[in-house]
């Protein structure tokens, strides 16, 4: 199966998270595919530096919603109002780091707001579908070093991971006792995710790039652990692959699924991609570990391959480099929106 632009032309798609790094590439993304977009965050920061702001996202999205999804009323007005086709929840608290220092917020936000967002697009007449992006940090980690699978344990040692373990409970009880109109619902449990125009704080690619443009010296934590990294449109593949199985109406479409290359890199390897790219030595330093993070961490999408035919373009090698490309002719003046639109391009006819 692959991306069909038919099932999404003229599609109303509303995508929580929309300002995000995820958000903005999706938006961007299913905007190209024909479908109208509408997006629900909170409110932007004048201060961040967010892909939404570089690539003038506002100007594809027939409206947004400036809502905390820990606001029951508010979300429940927006996506009745909103007249939706489908919904893409991406919004979410989404760093461990952040979840350990404000535990309560990640909580509220990942579980509550996921309620919020999941009961009130139940209600709704219009909607035929709905994808919820959760993460691979939501099974019980065993130390086993084993891929895991959909049917695995789920868990979580920081309040990150538990709290979107916690959301994946909520899907399926929401979906069993309070789903009258029987809309399909999927979560999507993702690889590290790299693209362009990601500036979070606190993660790897974004520290990396910072370091290089400022000549400053790179602080990591763990040097050799290991992830899935995966391309940002190899991932929202598999989301739109999802979407387009509930709204061709397919019968029996699994609650969950995996996505992630066969293969995982580790950090320094991943460095050193980035050197070779940029040609230049970067500098760096081991700063605290932080204990809750694994040291390796594997998926098991064969489900995502044998029911969607979904499968990366890329390899973790592959995507790492063409990250680097990006940020390098970012650094060098093209526009954001200029580099995402060529690279959805290339994507989607398969030439790199």
């Amino acid at each position: 199966m692959d991306i069909d632009p038919r099932i999404w032309q003229d599609k109303r798609v509303l995508v929580t998270g929309h300002t995000g790094f995820k958000g903005t590439w999706l938006t961007c993304l299913l905007t190209q595919l024909g479908a109208e977009v509408l997006g629900l965050s909170l409110p932007v920061a004048h201060s961040d530096h967010l892909l939404y702001k570089d690539a003038q996202i506002k100007k594809l999205l027939s409206n947004e919603y400036w809502i905390d999804i820990r606001n029951e009323k508010k979300v429940d007005k927006a996506i009745q109002n909103s007249g939706a086709d489908y919904v893409f929840h991406l919004a979410a608290q989404a760093l461990v780091n952040r979840s350990v220092k404000k535990p309560l917020e990640s909580i509220s936000t990942n579980v509550v707001g996921t309620a919020n967002i999941l009961f009130s697009s139940l209600k709704s007449k219009s909607i035929k579908g709905i994808t919820i992006v959760t993460s691979d940090k939501v099974y019980q980690n065993t130390g086993k070093h084993l891929p895991f699978s959909e049917s695995d344990r789920l868990g979580g040692k920081d309040p990150y991971s538990a709290s979107k373990a916690a959301s994946e409970l909520i899907i399926n009880c929401l979906s069993l006792t309070c789903n009258s109109h029987e809309i399909p619902i999927s979560s999507a449990r993702a690889g590290n995710v790299l693209g362009g125009g990601d500036w979070g704080e606190n993660r790897l690619v974004p520290d990396l790039v910072n370091s290089l443009v400022s000549n400053q010296v790179l602080s990591i934590r763990s040097p050799n652990a290991s992830r899935p990294w995966q391309h940002i449109l190899d991932c929202l593949k598999g989301y739109l692959l999802i979407g387009q199985s509930h709204l061709n109406g397919i019968p029996n479409v699994p609650q969950a699924f995996n996505f992630g290359p066969e293969n995982s890199i580790t950090v320094t390897e991943l460095i050193r991609l980035f050197e070779v790219q940029f040609n230049r030595k970067i500098e760096y330093v081991i700063g605290n570990s932080n204990e809750y993070e694994s040291t390796t961490l594997d998926l098991n999408s064969t489900l995502a391959l044998e029911f969607l035919g979904w499968k990366p373009q890329f390899s973790p090698i592959e995507s790492i480099k063409q990250v680097a490309k990006w940020y390098k002719e970012y650094n060098a003046g093209i526009a954001a929106k200029e580099l995402m639109l060529k690279e959805i391009s290339n994507y989607r006819v398969g030439k790199w």
